[in-house]
């Protein structure tokens, strides 16, 4: 049973009672995951592609924000993929020009309003996002009589735009509207660093699968700034939580991310060097280094090792690794069985998602939480 605290997300509002449409964007490889966390929000799902979820809102709409998605937008317009090239975007003018505006008008009613447009686009064209942002600010703008901030030339939007979303694929182009707040993924407690850090929908995501009860002694061998310990213990209260670096930065970005939660313990210890006893923690959530954009000081091998020698005979461990340290679950010394792989495109690299049970359990493991 999950134990629920109260989220530091940030707030979604669809535009009205009777325009409940939206989409959520997530990270490739955690579509039906977070599909199945929209519906325990009360959210029906209308078609999941790659990235992209469309959703229909529930009514009234739940104050508890999903974790799993790197946003939720209001769906103003949909349509068909204009085509390959520059020329086929003039196709999106008279679709523009009957979008319905009525759920943002409000938005745009006070003061000097200004929006930009962020797009991004799946499969090959004669054109580029800039060219598909900026046809539409510039229709937007006039349709609203506000003024649009082009992002082309790799400039900021002002402060305070008012965010539009584009997102153009094979399967078509969807408008959303975000407004004036941050994307969900930008989680407000989030403001200490450190190279390497994970992004929170994937630390949310390995929380979820990790089945974390309350009373449970919960594990971050290599907690970096604390992203995965800070989801878990939003995500279920009554757990004790326990982060180890042993890059002392790490930990006080960790210790400063994680300030608003007592749940957490934080310690500089060697991952293979685990300042526990034998079998007392019921849960390992990681994501250990890759040796890419940080070095990996130890062997994989031997974090498994210690990681066994911690974990309860009914524990459960699920890490954050390359495809290629999958092989070592599999030899005979690893102490564990690997359970469930979930593939992921995260940031140019296709990192696996590794859920695994202690070798000769004393009793099975409970049925993993899994979507197909």
């Amino acid at each position: 049973m999950l134990h629920l605290s109260r989220s530091t997300l940030g707030s979604f509002t669809p535009e009205s009672s009777e325009h409940r449409n939206c989409f959520a964007s997530t990270v490739h490889g955690l579509e039906h995951l977070a599909a199945e966390e929209l519906t325990e929000h009360g959210y029906r799902i209308r078609s999941i592609r790659k990235r992209q979820l469309l959703l229909t809102a529930p009514a009234p709409l739940t104050t508890d924000q999903p974790r799993t998605v790197d946003d939720l937008l209001i769906q103003i317009a949909q349509t068909r993929d204009p085509g390959p090239t520059k020329a086929d975007l003039q196709r999106l003018h008279p679709w523009l020009d009957a979008a319905d505006l009525n759920p943002v008008n409000a938005d745009f009613d006070r003061g000097d309003p200004v929006l930009t447009v962020s797009a991004s686009i799946i499969g090959r064209r004669t054109y580029n996002r800039h060219d598909l942002e900026d046809l539409i600010g510039t229709l937007l703008s006039k349709r609203l009589n506000a003024q649009y901030a082009s992002r082309s030339g790799g400039v900021r939007p002002p402060a305070g735009a008012a965010e539009w979303r584009a997102v153009l694929s094979p399967e078509g182009l969807l408008l959303g509207y975000r407004g004036r707040r941050p994307p969900l993924h930008r989680r407000p407690w989030k403001t200490a660093s450190i190279p390497g850090t994970l992004h929170p929908p994937v630390a949310a995501t390995m929380a979820r699968l990790a089945g974390i009860e309350a009373g449970m002694t919960v594990v971050d061998p290599c907690c970096g700034a604390g992203t995965i310990l800070v989801e878990a213990a939003e995500l279920t209260t009554g757990a004790d939580y326990i982060g180890s670096d042993r890059d002392p930065n790490a930990r006080a970005a960790a210790a400063h991310n994680a300030q608003h939660l007592a749940a957490i313990a934080l310690a500089t210890s060697d991952a293979t060097r685990l300042p526990m006893p034998t079998g007392t923690v019921d849960r390992i959530v990681t994501n250990p280094a890759w040796g890419r954009q940080v070095a990996a000081p130890q062997r994989f091998p031997a974090l498994l090792a210690e990681w066994r020698r911690v974990i309860a005979e009914d524990g459960r461990l699920v890490c954050l690794t390359p495809p290629e340290h999958l092989r070592h679950f599999e030899t005979e010394r690893s102490g564990w069985n690997l359970v469930e792989t979930r593939s992921l495109s995260l940031s140019g690299q296709h990192p696996t998602i590794a859920i695994a049970a202690p070798k000769h359990t004393r009793r099975p493991m409970a049925k993993i939480h899994r979507t197909r």
